[in-house]
């Protein structure tokens, strides 16, 4: 089992390195077969559900960026306090585009087994 400091690296590089540096493959590393991302209606699954969360991102906000405020740890259990912007390009949410800068927040919990991320739960400020 990972100690929560491994749990919280694996949350951090999910934001630094799949959102912020736009490295897709990063995914293939940090998400299990497994995960379900309950924030989504109908659930991402899998790592293939992961790729299309994050292209929808990076599709809708240009340049996005995500500044983790607050990050804790417990057992296999990470809480992250975020916060997000970029121009809103594509549209988000049920939102057209606006091609103005935007900024947003939430919360997202994420359950690992393994070093991987097999569970996230968020809510969302837009």
């Amino acid at each position: 089992m990972a100690s929560p400091d491994e749990n919280k690296a694996v949350v951090r590089r999910f934001y630094e390195e799949a959102y912020n540096q736009k490295r897709e493959a990063v995914l293939d590393e940090i998400i299990s077969p497994d995960y379900l991302d309950k924030g989504h209606n109908p659930p991402g699954q899998g790592i293939e559900g992961a790729r299309q969360d994050l292209k929808g991102i990076l599709a809708a906000f240009e340049p996005v960026h995500f500044a983790i405020e607050q990050l804790i740890a417990e057992g296999d259990t990470v809480a992250v306090r975020w916060t997000g912007s970029g121009v809103q390009v594509g549209e988000f949410g049920g939102m057209p585009a606006t091609g103005q800068p935007v900024e947003f927040s939430g919360m997202s919990f994420y359950r690992l087994a393994d070093g991987k991320l097999v569970e996230t739960r968020n809510a969302v400020n837009l």
